[in-house]
């Protein structure tokens, strides 16, 4: 009776240990090769010949389901791939429209600013024209009284 119980049990703890390695459900596939011994064995009592063919039958499915499992993985992967790069992108895109924007309203601040200064290099300029002038106007006045 132990061969049997061992035998049930050695199968499930090989696909407990398979599933988690291929990083499925450990667990659901060592009670679908307990379920397969025991349905196995209610068949055919008494002939372990038939549990080996069965078990590698549930070996091939779980081949199968780890071969569609990657698959699906594999394509989440990708998914995530492509949102990352195009959150990278969007990110590169506001920051150059940040950037842009910055350099534009530093451009108008240093024409505001340029226009500023021109328009107080005018004004020095003309109140050193009228200044000359007054006083140019004041020794013409001197001038002429004095003669």
């Amino acid at each position: 009776m132990l061969g049997i119980g061992g035998g049930l049990f050695g199968f499930a703890a090989l696909f407990y240990f398979a599933a988690e390695y291929e990083h499925m459900s450990g667990w659901k596939w060592a009670l679908a090769s307990v379920a397969v011994t025991t349905a196995v064995k209610g068949l055919f009592p008494g002939s372990f010949i038939f549990v080996l063919p069965a078990q590698f039958g549930l070996f091939l499915v779980l081949w199968w389901a780890h071969t569609k499992n990657q698959a699906q993985r594999d394509v989440e992967r990708e998914q995530r791939q492509k949102d990352s790069v195009r959150e990278r992108q969007q990110r590169v895109s506001r920051a150059r429209e940040e950037t842009a924007a910055n350099t534009d309203f530093v451009a108008q601040e240093r024409e505001r600013e340029a226009t500023a200064a021109a328009a107080l290099k005018e004004r020095q300029e003309r109140v050193r024209l009228a200044r000359e002038q007054r006083e140019r106007e004041e020794r013409d006045m001197g001038k002429g009284t004095g003669t």
